[in-house]
């Protein structure tokens, strides 16, 4: 498979993701299939419920075929439900591959691979434990898939042209594998976090001391290096048991998001970053709120960093929009987050409605015409938001407002508020305020 096709099949899967993820029937389809070729069904689960983990995949032949099943689980769920998205998978792989793997099955069903014991877990605070795991446990979770890599609570993944993925060092793993041979390595601790979303099902046996997972999705928060290095050292020196430390969480994305800020203080992330994470503030929250409606066209366009927006991969970035909130809406003890979350979802969504074509069916061809799409004139959109926040007409005010501006990159009023060339993800105060002045007066 060449690596073009497979990024554009990861961009492919994405959007068909984000359109049907919330299908259960899909879902337990994708999950049957998978069974029905005597293979876990968890892994492919986690993608369909998850689509950012497509970009952890790598160019093995087991990730390629594993994409490849997915694929066609995905593609004969959607035909079933008689759903009218369009996947051809021959149009990715190649005639061989396709041809090796279409009847693929696994020669005997796949055992039962819960419950996941952790021993001698002592428990050190309200939902965390901390125990030692041997390099040979470490890579037996690995190789069964267990281990899940979550974006939205990593320092710095990476996003290039291509997609995002992880952000790695290749020479960090080579030096901890060899610092383990050479017996320099000390047993820091990796962390675990067993996703708290109300669907995992674990419990701590005090008297036996064992932490006994039964249902759940176990996400490396911290250790991407080391589970390279510690299947690396596997592969140089299978008999090793090398001892790491081993800290267990059942944390929100939020909480562990809050957690790693902590562990930032030794390990810094990236100013932009660090901000759109610090949980303290409210804006944050609201922005996460809107992010995680599924069913929201805005929340597709936020990302979390300035490249993804860069790389055409979005639209705008949650700091602007916290940023733009926290300026216009009073955020005082009295707010109610989920209710000023749904109203910014609903009055963008509408405003996305009126011109679909420069939001949502092709945003990145227009912007060398237009600044409609501009990530900086997103500051103006929530600006006018909160102007008609609590007013009945405010879907015909929204149209007036919008017709009243001319959008078009010849617009001498872009150049003069400061925006038309900058290519920044900061703009000043002052030009933040002639924008919102653009967007609140006359309404």
């Amino acid at each position: 498979m060449l690596k073009e096709q497979q990024n554009k099949l990861k961009e492919k899967l994405n959007r068909i993701i984000k359109e049907v993820g919330h299908m259960n029937s899909i879902k337990q389809d994708i999950g049957k299939e998978f069974i029905s070729r005597n293979m876990f069904a968890h892994r492919a689960i986690i993608l369909f419920t998850n689509p950012d983990y497509l970009y952890t995949l790598t160019d093995s032949e087991d990730d390629i075929r594993f994409l490849f099943l997915f694929s066609i689980s995905l593609n004969n769920a959607l035909k079933d439900k008689e759903i009218d998205i369009k996947l051809d998978i021959q149009e990715y792989f190649t005639q061989l591959e396709y041809n090796n793997w279409i009847g693929y099955k696994e020669e005997s069903e796949p055992v039962e691979d819960y419950p996941i014991i952790f021993e001698d877990a002592q428990p050190v605070g309200e939902r965390m434990w901390q125990t030692t795991m041997t390099s040979q446990r470490f890579e037996q979770l690995n190789r069964s898939n267990k281990l899940y890599y979550n974006f939205r609570n990593q320092r710095n993944p990476k996003v290039t042209v291509s997609g995002i993925g992880i952000d790695i060092d290749k020479t960090k793993p080579l030096k901890i594998k060899n610092r383990i041979l050479e017996g320099k390595q000390f047993p820091d601790h990796i962390k675990f976090n067993i996703l708290r979303n109300y669907e995992e099902e674990m419990y701590y046996d005090a008297k036996t001391r064992r932490l006994i997972i039964n249902k759940g999705f176990i996400n490396l928060s911290d250790g991407q290096h080391r589970k390279i290095a510690n299947s690396l050292l596997i592969e140089e020196s299978p008999d090793n048991n090398f001892v790491w430390g081993l800290v267990i969480t059942n944390y929100t994305e939020n909480e562990t998001k809050d957690f790693i800020l902590q562990i930032n203080e030794q390990k810094p992330f990236r100013k932009e970053q660090k901000e759109e994470m610090d949980l303290n503030k409210k804006q944050n929250n609201i922005v996460d709120f809107i992010m995680d409606d599924r069913f929201s066209k805005f929340s597709k366009v936020i990302k979390l960093q300035e490249s993804e927006v860069r790389f055409k991969k979005g639209l705008v970035t949650k700091n602007i929009i916290a940023e733009a909130i926290v300026d216009n809406y009073q955020l005082d003890d009295t707010i109610d987050i989920k209710e000023l979350g749904k109203w910014i979802v609903e009055f963008m969504d509408y405003l996305f409605s009126l011109y679909t074509f420069e939001f949502i069916i092709d945003p990145y061809s227009i912007q060398d015409k237009s600044v409609i799409n501009s990530k900086h004139i997103f500051y103006g959109y929530i600006a006018l938001s909160e102007k008609l926040k609590n007013n009945s007409d405010w879907k015909q005010l929204t149209v007036n407002k919008m017709n009243s501006i001319d959008f078009s990159i010849g617009n001498e009023l872009w150049r003069e508020i400061g925006i038309l060339f900058n290519k920044t993800n900061k703009i000043n105060k002052s030009v933040k305020n002639k924008i919102y002045k653009l967007f609140r007066e006359e309404v």
